[in-house]
């Protein structure tokens, strides 16, 4: 063991240097500052470059353009958390795969054993979410992929006004509603809602859709309804819930980079294990860009529009029924 002592003293001498290994680190962060700028640019020339196929183009979210955001995107890739959400999000997709043998469900071979009605009251728009893949959600992984997330957008098609905070965005604290009768077998509370709102995600978050709800409507058909404001749940497991019944508020909370509502039904009660399934809206009215209003029966719907309940009871903006 003495020839080993003898290499002993030059390792102390090198513990001098530790602090300078810092010093390297430099070169790459720098490095990959310069690529996440050039990266955005690019990202935002492309956007403006696509602006006539964007059917989203006449909103303006709380989003504001940062480099860093990029980067930070990068740093909750690298998160345990993210890495063991993702993981699990992957192989649930593989299961999903081979309980349907491959064939997933398509809103030109699926239909719903359920009526939905909008999770809300008033006028909403669509912000992301379409069964057409170019537009989805998330066509991959499958848990989300006829999933849509829902805001308010004011005339000018803002989605908030101005003066900061969640409270600003239309949607924030705006009731939401059950899509349809069922039994709530998921009710989670308490997670925060981020302060920031501007594309900032939330640091502190540990579920992915913060607080939320899930509805169970028929033996294969479940509602999920994600990041619901902090304190406003109203339901608990076993409550059973009559379509339009408020059941929370739309909020900030888990990963969300401004107010909204996401919203989607899928097959199984476990997030992580279930399809999200092509489904219509019943009595709707759907208006498009050009303001151009159309009350439908039942009809899939798109992101970019702006949609409203029809059925006289669920429809008004008051939290009461009328």
């Amino acid at each position: 063991m003495e020839h080993l002592q003898s290499l002993w003293q030059p390792l102390e001498l090198a513990q001098v240097f530790n602090a300078l290994f810092l010093f390297f680190l430099v070169p790459p962060i720098l490095g990959s500052a310069q690529y996440m700028w050039k990266y955005s640019r690019s990202k935002i020339e492309q956007a403006e470059a696509s602006n006539d196929d964007d059917p989203t183009d006449w909103m303006t979210t709380g989003y504001e353009p940062n480099p860093l955001k990029l980067l930070q995107t990068f740093v909750f890739m690298l998160h345990p958390n993210t890495v063991v959400r993702g993981t699990v999000q992957l192989f649930g997709s593989l299961v999903v795969f081979i309980r349907y043998r491959g064939h997933l469900p398509i809103p030109s071979e699926y239909e719903t054993a359920v009526d939905y009605t909008l999770p809300f009251r008033g006028k909403w728009t669509v912000h992301s979410g379409s069964p057409d893949p170019e537009y989805s959600h998330s066509w991959f992984p499958v848990q989300q992929r006829y999933a849509y997330d829902f805001v308010k957008t004011d005339e000018q098609g803002n989605t908030h006004d101005g003066t900061g905070g969640p409270e600003s965005f239309y949607c924030f604290d705006e009731p939401v509603t059950a899509p349809a009768d069922g039994t709530v077998i998921r009710s989670l509370d308490g997670h925060r809602d981020h302060h920031r709102t501007t594309g900032w995600l939330d640091p502190l978050q540990y579920r992915l859709a913060g607080n939320c709800v899930i509805i169970k409507h028929a033996p294969a058909e479940y509602s999920f309804l994600g990041h619901l404001k902090q304190g406003s749940v109203c339901v608990s497991e076993g409550d059973t819930v009559s379509r339009g019944e408020v059941i929370g508020r739309c909020g900030h909370s888990g990963n969300s980079t401004e107010p909204h509502l996401h919203f989607q039904v899928q097959d199984n009660p476990r997030f992580y294990l279930s399809m999200s399934l092509p489904f219509q809206f019943t009595e709707i009215a759907v208006e498009d860009r050009d303001r151009d209003a159309e009350r439908k029966q039942s009809a899939y719907i798109h992101c970019g529009q702006l949609v409203q309940n029809q059925l006289r009871r669920f429809s008004s903006d008051s939290d009461n029924e009328v």
